[in-house]
């Protein structure tokens, strides 16, 4: 009879293990959609902003093979300031107004991660990181590139091509928001206090 008690509190001890197991795979599903939705909406958020900014560049549609090397480029620049950038393709430009008109679902199919990472770090040196995330909204197709800071080094152009010069290092002044080769000794400056902050916190974190 003893031995019948113990074996009932050991699977109820189970049993209870593995709901609280449940709870907490469904509370970690739970929290990961709310990220991924409150991430979607912060690039919708972007889509629609209306203005260029610095870490903003908008693209007219069309597909990857035609828009690559003006998007590297941007890529290469956004790469060499602080934070993240984010390059979006759907907005065309009428003077100083922006039309979110999307693009099409044949140019949408052009753009995958695998392809445009790769392309990109055909022309970065060191890699470039970027997330590409396609978004549907109002019946519109859009095409979000995420730009990352460079992690160490700055990122310099290794390869010439269209419109890209090999050895160049690009950025985003802050005069007028374009892709540019450094401009002055305010753009240079900035770009080693970034690496030389990077290499402080290295050498700390060992």
């Amino acid at each position: 009879l003893r031995q019948n008690e113990l074996d009932k509190r050991e699977q109820e001890i189970i049993r209870k293990e593995k709901e609280i197991e449940k709870r907490n795979k469904e509370s970690l599903i739970i929290q990961s959609q709310l990220e991924n939705l409150n991430k979607e909406n912060e690039l919708i958020d972007l889509i629609f902003r209306g203005r260029e900014e610095r870490n903003l560049e908008y693209k007219s549609g069309g597909n990857w093979k035609d828009l690559r090397f003006k998007i590297i480029k941007t890529v290469l620049a956004m790469s060499n300031i602080r934070d993240v950038g984010a390059i979006i393709v759907g907005v065309t430009q009428e003077k100083d107004t922006f039309d979110p008109a999307g693009i099409s679902p044949s140019d949408l199919e052009s753009y995958s991660q695998d392809t445009i990472a790769a392309n990109i770090n055909e022309f970065a040196d060191p890699y470039a990181e970027v997330t590409v995330t396609k978004i549907f909204q109002e019946g519109k197709n859009f095409v979000v590139i995420q730009v990352e800071e460079f992690t160490e080094l700055p990122v310099i152009c290794k390869r010439d091509g269209d419109s890209l010069r090999r050895g160049a290092i690009y950025t985003r002044p802050r005069r007028m928001y374009e892709t540019a080769e450094i401009p002055s000794q305010t753009e240079a400056r900035e770009l080693l206090d970034i690496a030389t902050e990077k290499s402080i916190r290295s050498t700390y974190s060992r």
